[in-house]
């Protein structure tokens, strides 16, 4: 098995990283070889305290965890004129590539939403519609997140990508609001809600073990739906 899930969010410090060290340290637990990468790392310096977490979790190098590392909390596209460091999409996609044949599962985790601009006009969204990567989509469950989960589910839609549904983080269900989000998002968006994590430490959770073999199981499927091998572009 060689599988790759793309970890995006409705926004900026929703719980991509949190997900993720999630995802990645159940799927450890159950014996899988797991690949963590970030390909555009942006207010760190030089490494983000996250990063450094993950490496350490799965026994990485740091610098194999994240490829282009930014000092300027902007979107990459932004801090790229800033700081004057170039990157490279068709090396993110080399890199990509040969991580992917050295897992079982790669976690590929974006930067704030599918909208924001990795280089120019180029956004996260035609990364992962171009890397073919199925992608889900981390929500806050507070009030809000019908808006902001519906938005990113239909321009992912639009780009016809393959979106696997939604994690909802920070659920506590003692809000009205958050016990109906869940159901009121997959009725929108024909998506299913995964996850529903609750406001935990790192180190005090883990992800259902039947949920998260069915997860996999929705990840392969997706995954396998194209011809390989992608071709550089």
């Amino acid at each position: 098995m060689w599988i790759s899930v793309f970890v995006t969010a409705t926004n900026t410090g929703v719980g991509k990283t949190f997900f993720s060290y999630l995802l990645c340290s159940s799927l450890k637990n159950l014996g899988y070889r797991v690949g963590y990468w970030k390909p555009v790392e942006t207010g760190a310096d030089p490494y983000p305290p996250d990063a450094k977490l993950l490496s350490e979790l799965l026994n990485q190098p740091l610098e194999a965890t994240v490829t282009y590392t930014f000092k300027l909390p902007l979107a990459p596209a932004v801090a790229e004129k800033y700081e004057g460091q170039k990157i490279d999409l068709r090396r993110l996609k080399e890199i990509y590539l040969q991580k992917l044949e050295s897992y079982d599962i790669l976690v590929v985790e974006g930067a704030g939403g599918l909208a924001v601009p990795v280089k120019g006009k180029y956004a996260y969204a035609h990364l992962a519609g171009d890397w073919d990567i199925p992608t889900l989509i981390v929500s806050d469950a507070r009030l809000g997140t019908i808006n902001c989960s519906f938005l990113t589910a239909f321009y992912g839609k639009s780009l016809n990508l393959k979106l696997l549904g939604f994690v909802f983080n920070r659920f506590t269900g003692e809000d009205l609001s958050e016990r109906d989000n869940p159901s009121v998002v997959e009725e929108l968006t024909g998506l299913k809600v995964w996850f529903k994590i609750p406001q935990t430490t790192l180190e005090g959770y883990r992800l259902e073990g039947e949920k998260l073999k069915e997860f996999l199981k929705e990840i392969e499927k997706q995954f396998r739906s194209f011809p390989f091998p992608l071709r550089l572009r």
